[in-house]
């Protein structure tokens, strides 16, 4: 199973001039924990939940910008990464969303508990227990428990 058949197509994206507050606001409204940071068509950066606790656990500025608090340095996936593979980038890196891309330009995103529900849901139903099926279910269990314990 790939990327393409689990990631969500309804993407937030704000530009990086957006305060914190509107950000914030609008992720609620999309009921979502993350949001694209696009500027020129091109994605520069992720603004997530954790990011704006960060800034109200060090005092509120009402000025600030999502550009201000954005995660610049952001790792993607193309559409036909395997779930597994995506997991493990989202652990290694300790983030919750990642988004996915298709010739520079942000086709999906997909959440670790998107992939969690699919992991149990693996699970569940003893997937990984047949010789046809790839899936490690004792590697999908360390990874989810690397996860939990922030362990790299």
């Amino acid at each position: 199973m790939e990327l393409a058949d689990l990631m969500n197509t309804s993407v937030l994206s704000v530009p990086p001039d957006t305060t914190l507050a509107e950000a914030a606001h609008r992720m609620v409204d999309h009921d979502t924990g993350a949001a694209c940071v696009i500027e020129d068509d091109k994605l520069i950066g992720v603004i997530s939940e954790r990011d704006l606790l960060r800034v109200l656990a060090q005092g509120f500025d009402p000025d600030l910008t999502v550009r201000d608090r954005m995660v610049a340095h952001v790792l993607t996936a193309s559409s036909s990464t395997g779930l597994p593979e995506a997991m493990a980038i989202m652990v290694d890196g300790h983030f919750r969303h990642l988004p996915i891309v298709d010739h520079g330009r942000v086709i999906g995103m997909i959440s670790m508990r998107d992939l969690m529900a699919w992991a149990a849901l693996r699970l569940r139903h003893g997937a990984g227990d047949h010789e046809d099926d790839p899936l490690d279910t004792a590697e999908l269990v360390a990874t989810i428990n690397r996860m939990r314990t922030r362990a790299g």
